[in-house]
């Protein structure tokens, strides 16, 4: 044979196997939480509930599945004592709220701590957030999400990250941008839970966040409180939505009125919150999505008039801002 035929059949063959891979491709399937104001989800919606910007929904599960669910927990010494003990309630909260066919795990950043990952005693998690368990991790709240990324072997329905953190500064290998790439290419949702204020009006990844599409993530008020403000860490909340989360303001130190640990009732708000998200991670609906394209591109998805008509208050959806990579 010679060379110049055999470089064109394997032209045609390598054409051939992208358009194959292509069309394999262009069924995605991606996580979707429908939940009221107050974080509750929506069940027996079916494919026809939803309608699609960018492709068109054929089928969905309800999946109330087994969650690999892993903690970043931010440890860093200028956290007052305040913030530490809401962090620890939201850490036990989180436990507890977690089911046992569920994995948890958790990794410190920006200060003492350790680690404890799938498959260890979830007993070990709540003492991980101790001085005296780990040495000081000098990497940011962005970088221990990449290094937690890599614990997660393959990919599972569910897959979730929940970051406890004031704000996400202070990393030193990765960025904003870096880190929506690397949880879309590990199908991955990044969950908050902020201990301090969320600006919005910043683009992460394809999605441009504003005040009105925060409207019932970071300040649907019977579950987050008004947190979304002029100043404070901008990409927080778009990092968040962007990969189908939810981010919930849990305490705000400069608020007019400081939110105080020691105080019996702002404590069950605080255990409040933690449960609600957990229910919101642990649960979701798996739509097959059928688009016209297999590269990543923005979309948008949504219910049926006659659906938001039906639902009793608001409901809103968290899905990733993406299709694709399958």
């Amino acid at each position: 044979m010679s060379s110049r035929l055999f470089l064109l059949l394997l032209a045609i063959l390598t054409f051939a196997a992208g358009a194959m891979a292509q069309q394999a491709c262009s069924a995605i399937e991606v996580p979707v939480s429908v939940i009221s104001a107050g974080g509750e989800s929506f069940r027996g919606l079916s494919a026809e509930s939803f309608v699609a910007s960018n492709g068109s929904v054929k089928s969905l599960t309800y999946d109330e599945g087994p969650r690999r669910v892993l903690l970043v927990v931010d440890t860093s010494s200028k956290l007052s004592n305040n913030a530490r003990k809401a962090e620890a309630e939201l850490v036990d909260s989180l436990v507890t709220a977690s089911r046992p066919e569920d994995s948890l795990a958790l990794i410190t950043a920006r200060g003492q701590g350790g680690i404890v990952k799938f498959g260890e005693d979830r007993a070990g998690i709540s003492r991980a957030l101790s001085p005296q368990a780990g040495p000081n991790r000098k990497g940011g709240v962005l970088d221990a999400v990449v290094d937690g990324l890599e614990w997660f072997e393959g990919s599972r329905p569910g897959d979730a990250i929940i970051v406890i953190a004031a704000d996400l500064d202070g990393n030193h290998k990765t960025n904003p941008k870096s880190v929506a790439k690397a949880l879309a290419a590990h199908h991955v949702r990044m969950f908050g839970l902020a201990l301090g204020p969320i600006q919005a009006g910043s683009t992460v990844g394809t999605s441009t966040v504003t005040s009105g599409m925060s409207q019932g993530m970071a300040q649907a008020q019977s579950l987050t409180g008004a947190q979304v403000l002029l100043t404070g860490d901008e990409h927080f909340l778009p990092l968040v939505l962007d990969s189908g989360g939810l981010l919930l303001g849990v305490l705000n130190e400069q608020a007019d009125v400081p939110h105080n640990m020691n105080d019996n009732k702002f404590q069950q708000q605080v255990r409040y919150k933690a449960q609600q998200m957990y229910k919101v991670v642990s649960i979701f609906y798996r739509l097959h999505v059928e688009s016209p394209q297999a590269s990543p591109q923005p979309w948008n998805l949504g219910v049926t008039e006659t659906i938001r008509k039906q639902a009793p208050g608001a409901m809103w959806l968290l899905y990733p801002h993406q299709l694709g990579p399958c």
